[in-house]
């Protein structure tokens, strides 16, 4: 199936909603359509079920013009996912599936054959639903209806499923196992998806092209690498990002990128090396007390990583269970570069992060004042064989001021004025 969007427009009322939009799916692809909202991705996906009336010869399948489809023909062809699967009737979730063979049956009337059962069951193995095959509908939970109704899709023998936010009121793990699954019918069985995604890692992770709509255009459509750019990004959605590679699926990873630090009541600005949560309350006490703070490198799992948000800190971040990239380094050393001082926690310390101690090294190597807090208890924080202690050792013989808490870090940060 090869499926043409050509000069689609649609309009409600005076509101021109879609703007001459164009391009094309080929069969076995898995397209993510994204945007901020009212960008048109929904009203797309309803234009190509014919929910909406496309103009003629807009949308071709085939090189056959979506309009002079039936009925049947169109059932066969596409399949929709809604992004609402809730009903108050007292269906089973094998009626529901069922529904899907309603293409296939012969007549009016026509009644289910042994291929349609046959169908239905091979749609809920599919799906890993045969077990909710005799509940009401209404009775399963977001994911499991979810699942039902992808097995309803995929009774109906489709050449693509039309998905309008798969993963809405699932958690974060039904989430996954959603687009796992899709996933798997895309790559193992051939079916084309267009999925109307609203997370951008989500969609950079399961998509092999990705559709990008603003106010109704096509802003770029290609790999995801190649449009989650941080320019294209700050155009549609007006955000600063930071793009990374995932180190696991090496799919492009985008996060918040660093805001403006707050400026501080009396001109000083610090910045706080940390991680593991060491960080945190050394940013309340700093903040309280009138320091502009920033922080980094932490990735965006780490406790630091939250309590710099909840604190509005301005934080360096990097992609879960990586190594501190040049672009995080770089841009750790310019946020220094615009303090006062600079302090370093007692994180835990591992290959990923040790280019944190060498940042603090090479602050001190440019004149900087750097306060390293050692812990009092202390825990064992070097897990790269002595090379932190023995680097933190060296920070303080070179002129790094050994501090204990936060009243210290206060007491010496009193005379700094930038």
């Amino acid at each position: 199936m090869k499926l043409e969007v050509r000069n689609l427009s649609f309009s409600f009322g005076e509101t021109k909603v879609l703007k001459d939009i164009t391009f094309e799916v080929c069969e076995g692809e898995s397209i993510g359509l994204m945007g901020p909202n009212g960008s048109g991705k929904t009203t797309l996906l309803r234009c190509l079920t014919r929910y909406l009336p496309a103009e003629a010869k807009a949308l071709l399948v085939d090189m056959k013009p979506l309009h002079t489809m039936t009925d049947r023909e169109l059932a066969r062809t596409f399949a929709v996912v809604p992004q609402s699967t809730a009903t108050d009737f007292p269906f089973t979730a094998y009626d529901v599936v069922m529904m899907g063979r309603i293409p296939h049956m012969s007549g009016r009337m026509g009644g289910e054959s042994r291929k349609d059962e046959e169908m239905v069951r091979s749609a809920f193995e599919r799906t890993g639903s045969w077990h909710l095959a005799a509940r009401h509908f209404s009775e399963l939970s977001g994911g499991e209806r979810q699942r039902v109704i992808i097995a309803r899709a995929l009774a109906q023998e489709p050449k693509a499923l039309l998905l309008d936010e798969p993963t809405v009121y699932l958690d974060i793990s039904g989430q996954f196992e959603m687009m796992d699954l899709i996933r798997r019918l895309n790559k193992e069985e051939g079916i084309t998806i267009i999925a109307v995604l609203h997370d951008i890692n989500m969609a950079a992770r399961y998509s092999d092209r990705i559709a990008l709509l603003s106010e109704g255009r096509l802003e770029a459509i290609g790999p995801p690498e190649e449009v989650l750019t941080q320019e294209t990004i700050q155009s549609v959605y007006g955000i600063n990002v930071a793009v990374r590679r995932d180190p696991f699926s090496h799919a492009v990873y985008v996060m918040p990128s660093v805001r403006r630090a707050v400026a501080s009541r009396h001109g000083t600005r610090v910045h706080i090396l940390c991680g593991g949560g060491t960080g945190g309350p050394v940013m309340k006490v700093l903040a309280e007390q009138g320091y502009a703070v920033s922080a980094g490198v932490v990735n965006i799992l780490d406790s630091d990583y939250e309590n710099a948000n909840d604190l509005r800190v301005p934080v360096v971040a990097e992609v879960p269970f990586s190594q501190i990239s040049q672009e995080s380094h770089a841009e750790n050393m310019r946020m220094i570069d615009e303090c006062a001082a600079v302090i370093v926690s007692p994180f835990p310390v591992g290959p990923g992060n040790f280019r944190n101690l060498e940042a603090a090294k090479e602050a001190l190597a440019r004149g900087m004042r750097v306060l390293a807090i050692r812990p009092t208890n202390s825990p064992e924080i070097d897990f790269v064989g002595g090379k932190a202690n023995a680097l933190i050792k060296e920070l303080i013989s070179h002129g790094a001021i050994e501090v204990k808490n936060a009243d210290e870090i206060i007491h010496h940060l009193s005379p700094v004025r930038v």
